[in-house]
């Protein structure tokens, strides 16, 4: 733009200038002290075999992770801060009483500045022969986890451990190393994802022999060829790893991987794949009590854990929809003080305790775990654990998987209803799904095996375990004999689960409009009201999991496709590997 009067010109320079000035100001607040005593290595506050080099230079730190020998150069922010330009990550250092650095802080990390540290000589060789030592040691380590076996485990660390990592580590790696296996059923090399011959260092991933999910680790040899450091995680796949083409290809496959997982002692439990309400596969393994041989049927009971929080987010959409509830109703109108003070109850919506945006927290604490079980027969019995004297955070302002929330919901369902919450769920959502097999009771009380309540036949329920390194099992008794609530720990099975799912993909238990809703991912955290969301918005997924010490269940429903996925096991985290698998599965053919 031309301006003619020379006013206006002057005028519209003035800001520039200004600005000119400020970039220059800016330019020499930046030029900060440079922090000359912080150079050298400092150790990480619990793994002592981790140290991070620092070298300062100008207003410029390069870091080097020792281990891996991973640099990254981080800018000054101020005197004694410095930040990754590309964000995400900064540090600081302390100084001593001398204004010497002393320390560094990472996060809530504090790593201690070692000034006699000198890093440990490696032998001179070549890339090629560093790179087959380590490749070799990560064959012999899996080929020792594939076992599955403690015996040629612990004869794999007493050969392969430095004495360092063995005297600190060594349980811990059995144990990580039998759940890797529990997790994906064996693998096999995929590829190395990371390598550096001066570190002595690898990273590799090998993908499960059955599943969808990679065995991702790490490991550092020392002078002596010994592993020095090691570390492990399991991820999923993004993409399937064994893809199918239609149902008919993705029902043999999945056939044979839970035979698989079943031989191999990984899997417990009852598997169903159906559409809409033709089921296309089902099949149980592995043993519902041990001690008397009883194996796992089509008929035995699991418990659900949090699967119930369905049932209770239905409860009350079932409400809404008879207007005797409205989803931004204070909880105030419905639950008196000995719940919770009417202060925080006022400021807590339904709406917030079905997402879990409520910030009341959660019931499942050591008192809790500590308490009799006949206390919570009845809802009224967690009134002392769910009550409390603030909130978390002021409610629809963020999110907190929340127990407790779930139960004030049962409590104002029993409160509108009139109904103990047990019975409305019972005929409310069991009876007209024609779930039979399912309740939140036990069926037996303390023993397994006894005769129903109602008078019917012995029923089965099926023993929580939790597997143990040396093979043997860990028995879970209040895995199933207790009773359920709102929040979790009914019993079912993956007939009467896949009823559900069919039901409510009807108009049996809601309308279209009040799914909509609970389908709904309001505060973009994978979660509606009381169920967890996944997948996109054409291949849209929903359902819950569940979990506790030997407790494991998944159900997945397509409302779309009308696919349902239901997984039961009484091993811990049984079924969540084998869920996800058949979930990717199902997603790989949905069109």
């Amino acid at each position: 733009m031309i301006y003619k009067k020379p006013f206006y010109t002057i005028f519209m320079l003035l800001p520039l200038t200004f600005t000119c000035f400020s970039a220059a100001l800016a330019q020499e607040k930046r030029s900060f002290k440079p922090l000359k005593t912080a150079d050298g290595y400092y150790q990480h506050p619990q793994v002592k075999e981790l140290y991070l080099q620092m070298k300062v230079s100008a207003n410029k730190l390069t870091q080097v992770k020792e281990w891996d020998g991973k640099e990254l150069v981080l800018d000054q922010q101020s005197d004694t801060s410095f930040s990754d330009p590309k964000g995400g990550y900064n540090l600081s250092f302390l100084k001593n009483s001398h204004h010497e650095v002393s320390a560094l802080k990472v996060g809530q990390e504090l790593w201690t500045k070692v000034p006699d540290y000198t890093p440990e000589k490696m032998p001179a060789l070549t890339n090629t022969e560093v790179s087959t030592m380590l490749d070799q040691k990560a064959e012999q380590l899996v080929a020792a986890l594939n076992s599955n076996s403690l015996e040629t485990l612990t004869n794999f660390v007493n050969a392969n451990f430095s004495a360092a990592l063995k005297s600190s580590t060594q349980d811990k790696f059995l144990f990580r190393a039998k759940n890797a296996f529990r997790a994906t059923g064996g693998v096999k090399f995929h590829k190395r994802l990371y390598f550096n011959a001066r570190a002595f260092f690898g990273e590799y991933q090998y993908a499960s022999e059955d599943l969808n999910n990679e065995l991702e680790f790490s490991l550092k040899l020392d002078q002596d060829g010994k592993i020095k450091l090691f570390n492990n995680r399991v991820v999923y796949s993004q993409d399937p790893i064994k893809k199918v083409s239609n149902a008919e290809a993705l029902v043999a496959d999945l056939d044979q991987t839970v035979k698989r997982l079943a031989q191999k002692g990984v899997f417990s439990g009852a598997v169903l794949l159906a559409k809409g309400d033709r089921i296309l596969y089902e099949s149980a393994s592995g043993s519902a009590i041990k001690a008397d041989g009883i194996k796992n049927t089509l008929t035995t009971k699991f418990n659900l854990g949090s699967m119930n929080k369905m049932f209770t987010a239905v409860g009350i959409m079932q409400l809404v929809e008879q207007g005797k509830i409205n989803l931004n109703d204070p909880v105030s109108k419905f639950l008196d003080s000995t719940w919770l003070p009417a202060t925080l109850a006022d400021q807590i919506k339904v709406s917030h305790l079905l997402n879990h945006s409520a910030g009341v927290g959660d019931f499942f604490t050591e008192k809790f775990l500590e308490s009799p079980v006949a206390l919570f027969r009845a809802l009224d019995g967690y009134k002392p654990y769910v009550k409390l004297s603030k909130l978390e955070f002021e409610p629809g302002t963020s999110w907190t998987y929340s127990n407790s929330g779930m139960l004030l919901l049962g409590a104002i369902i029993e409160k509108v209803s009139g109904q103990n919450y047990f019975d409305y769920v019972q005929e409310n959502i069991y009876k007209p799904a024609g779930m039979e097999a399912s309740a939140l009771r036990t069926f037996g009380g303390k023993e397994p095996g006894l005769a129903n309540p109602d008078g019917g036949t012995k029923t089965q329920q099926a023993v929580g375990y939790l597997p143990k390194i040396d093979g043997s099992y860990e028995v879970v008794s209040n895995s199933a004999f207790t009773t359920g609530s709102p929040a979790g720990g009914g019993y079912s099975t993956v007939e009467d689960l896949h009823k559900f799912g069919v039901a409510l993909l009807s108009e049996k238990l809601l309308t279209d409009s009040s799914k909509s809703k609970m389908f709904k991912d309001e505060l973009g955290k994978s979660y509606g009201y009381g169920f967890q969301l996944s997948g996109s918005a054409a291949k849209q997924v929903v359902g819950h999991a569940g979990g506790a010490p030997g407790v494991n269940a998944v159900t997945y429903i397509f409302p779309d496709s009308e696919y349902v996925i239901v997984v039961l096991s009484n091993y811990d985290r049984g079924a969540t590997e084998l869920g996800e698998y058949l979930l990717n599965q199902v997603k790989s053919i949905v069109k």
